[in-house]
């Protein structure tokens, strides 16, 4: 698996864009993108999105939800988006490899906890200006993070990050990958749906993700072991075509407007905050999963280990990013 994707043929794509479009420009259903199955979070999230948002618009125009990647892959979305297939879609800027460099700065472990913390952050560089004009062509529905990852284990778990040298782990990003190798571990780049299989079938021996991932992947059964460390965040948003949005009447403008940004951004992290520590009450709760508390000594541990991330975040970007950084951290409260 590659995280990088090619520009699909321009003209196919205004093929299916033709195809897909119904209705007029007065009166339209706008597509809505998640790779994920309707009843994931994110499917789940952008359809009650679209709940609140399309009794406000003019009569006609409506947004409509196609989960389960029937427009295109999860790392195609972001194209999608761009070349009208989709008018919203749910993004994952990390699969593009090096077109999103600044918005990325929130995988570096110590800037991001909770969902609430990276999304602040994000909407923090993005108003200043800090990301520049990596999202300059959509119109930003939403802008967010996960949590810090946990580290998820099969075999005897991983208590400090000695434990993970040798293994081979599940990355969720070019970036992820060289932290795990600079911690003696191998990346691997897999999809989320084949994670359970790889680790069953000791192609690997866990993954850094999130609680939602492991309930909904069920890696509670292959990896039984949680390390409470935070790992990395990852970058996620709701991008729209900015030709549809421009197209649409001032009237309907201004209901995605009061729909967008900074307090939408804010209102996504706080559905994941929120899930995230009723998943894990829930495992807690039940018993069936090992959960590794760390106490004071064993944090200071994992972070003299992960002491480089800083460096080997910015070793491929420009020299402004030293300032992005710097203002990441500021912004996190570090």
């Amino acid at each position: 698996m590659t995280f990088q994707i090619k520009r699909p043929c321009a003209l196919i794509a205004a093929v299916i864009a033709l195809t897909l479009n119904f209705g007029s420009a007065d009166a339209r259903e706008m597509r809505v993108s998640s790779f994920e199955p309707a009843p994931g979070f994110f499917s789940q999230t952008l359809q009650t999105w679209i709940d609140e948002i399309n009794p406000q618009l003019s009569e006609g125009n409506r947004f409509k939800l196609y989960p389960g990647g029937i427009l295109g892959s999860p790392p195609a979305q972001a194209e999608l988006v761009a070349a009208g297939v989709a008018d919203v879609a749910f993004v994952v800027p990390t699969y593009s490899a090096g077109v999103y460099p600044m918005t990325s700065v929130v995988e570096v472990p110590g800037i991001v906890t909770d969902a609430a913390t990276g999304t602040a952050v994000l909407n923090g560089l993005l108003r200043e200006g800090h990301l520049g004009a990596e999202f300059a062509n959509y119109k930003i529905i939403a802008l967010f993070s996960t949590p810090g990852y946990r580290i998820f284990t099969s075999g005897k778990g991983a208590a400090g990050a000695e434990d993970l040298k040798g293994l081979k782990m599940r990355s969720p990003s070019p970036f992820g990958s060289a932290l795990l190798d600079s911690l003696g571990a191998a990346g691997v780049p897999i999809p989320a749906p084949q994670v359970y299989e790889n680790i069953e079938r000791n192609v690997v021996s866990g993954a850094a993700w999130t609680m939602d991932a492991y309930r909904t992947f069920r890696l509670y059964e292959v990896a039984p072991n949680v390390t409470e460390t935070r790992f990395i965040a990852t970058p996620l948003a709701f991008l729209m075509n900015k030709n549809t949005y421009n197209s649409l009447s001032d009237t309907d403008k201004a209901v995605i407007d009061s729909m967008s940004l900074s307090a939408r951004s804010a209102w996504v992290a706080e559905r994941i905050d929120t899930g995230e520590a009723e998943i894990e009450a829930k495992m807690r709760a039940a018993g069936e999963v090992n959960f590794i508390r760390l106490d004071n000594q064993a944090e200071a541990a994992w972070d003299a280990a992960l002491s480089g991330a800083r460096d080997l975040w910015l070793s491929d970007k420009p020299e402004a990013a030293a300032v992005v950084l710097e203002r990441a951290l500021s912004l996190s409260g570090q």
